[in-house]
Formats: C-alpha cells, sequence, structure tokens
C-alpha cells in the first residue's frame, strides 16, 4: 500500500479494490445521498467534494484491504467506529464487508444533523449498522458489547486522547485502526508515556505522507497484568 493510486471515480475504485457489482451499486448510492444531504449539512470539507471518491471513500476503503490482510480468521464480530462524520471509514466498511463478513457496526457521532444523514443512507441500504447520537464518553454505560473486536477512527483525536476513549472497549483481541498524517511518529512518542501496545504502520493509499496505525495489546503504563507485552516496533 505504498504507491498512491488517484481514484478519479466509481471504476477506478473498482478496479483498485476488486470488489462486486452488488458492494459498487451501494457506494454509488451512498456517495449520491452524500452529495444530497451536503447541500444541507456540512458532512464534509467543500473543497473535496469533486474528489469524494479519492479523499473519503477510497480512503476509507484502506482500511477493509488492512482488516482482511491481518485479521482473516476473524468473520464476525462488533466494529466500533468513533466520531463518524459522514461516516468515514465506518459507513463504506460496512458496505464493503457484508457480503463475506458478519460484523455489526456501532457509529459515533456527537452532531445531530450528521446522525440523520448515518441512519438515512443505513435505511436505504439495510446495513448492519447502529447509529449512536452521543459523544463517545457517554457510551460507555450504553449496550455496545464489550470488548469490540475493532475500533476505527479518521482525523479524531491525537493517538494519545484515541487511545484513552478506546480503552473501554478493549479486549485481549482487539484491534484499532487509526487514520494519521505525517506526524505519526511525534505521536506515538507521546503515546508511549502513558500507553503500552503494540503496533503496525501502513502507508496510506490515497494521502502521501498519511499511514493507518494497526494497534493491539493496549494497556495503560503502571498497570501490571500476568500477559501484558511491551510496546514493540
Amino acid at each position: 500500500m505504498s504507491m498512491i493510486r488517484r481514484i478519479g471515480g466509481p471504476e477506478e475504485f473498482r478496479t483498485i479494490f476488486n470488489v462486486s457489482r452488488e458492494t459498487m451499486r451501494d457506494l454509488e448510492h451512498y456517495a449520491e445521498l452524500l452529495l444530497k444531504w451536503q447541500k444541507a449539512v456540512n458532512l464534509v470539507a467543500h473543497s473535496t467534494l469533486d474528489d469524494v471518491w479519492h479523499r473519503h471513500i477510497g480512503d476509507s476503503a484502506q482500511i477493509v484491504d488492512i482488516v482482511k490482510e491481518s485479521d482473516s480468521s476473524k468473520k464476525d464480530g462488533i466494529w466500533l467506529d468513533i466520531g463518524s462524520g459522514g461516516g468515514f471509514p465506518g459507513l463504506v466498511a460496512a458496505i464493503m464487508m457484508r457480503e463475506a463478513f458478519g460484523y455489526h457496526f456501532h457509529l459515533v457521532e456527537s452532531n445531530t444533523r450528521k446522525c440523520a444523514f448515518l441512519s438515512d443512507v443505513v435505511r436505504h441500504l439495510d446495513l448492519p449498522v447502529q447509529i449512536h447520537d452521543r459523544r463517545i464518553e457517554q457510551l460507555y454505560e450504553e449496550a455496545v458489547p464489550v470488548p469490540v473486536h475493532i475500533v476505527t477512527a479518521s482525523a479524531l483525536a491525537s493517538l494519545d486522547k484515541l487511545l484513552a476513549l478506546s480503552l473501554p472497549f478493549f479486549g485481549e483481541n482487539t484491534v484499532a485502526l487509526f487514520f494519521k498524517g505525517h506526524d505519526v511518529d511525534r505521536e506515538l512518542a507521546d503515546a508511549e508515556r502513558n500507553w503500552q501496545f503494540r503496533f503496525r504502520k501502513y502507508n496510506s493509499l490515497t494521502s502521501p505522507g498519511g499511514r493507518i496505525l494497526h494497534i493491539t495489546g493496549l494497556k495503560r503504563n503502571g498497570v501490571v497484568e500476568p500477559d501484558s507485552e511491551p510496546t514493540s516496533r
């Protein structure tokens, strides 16, 4: 995933990600709804509207390939997407994974109007997705099965903050996938002051300097557990 590929529209997307006609149909419907709702709700930056397939849908789709490559034995589970916004990456992953996988998605978004959009897409496409109209800090007592299997977030907060938000949902086999930029090494160093974790870095397919962090084994520093493992590089 080291070479930047230009995704100018549905045809380029299908060539790169090798998805079915049914999945492409749903993704195109999603894109249509996004452009329709954008007129009333600021779902994405207006400067990126002509680049939706590259900047948003294609960018999010990378995470599906990472899950398939790194976790091929796990076919179902709970997927928690924090700060979902316009559905990136949560809704894109839900559309792309429902044919061969059995994940149930929980999308957390504190903006009520964005939640209305997310719910509209879920209804139109009949996706296995539950929308939570609240901040992630308010979700701890809600009926989200814990631990979750996958946690994702894009452009939401620093890594240190993301780990704090994710910890209540983490278990021994939980995987976190976070989109990061060129400051990823600084964020990792900052986070290691407070956390123990293992990680891998993936180069972004769509953004020069972009990285996707794959994190497992999350524990707060100072907490002694029998099977604790140090951060690895």
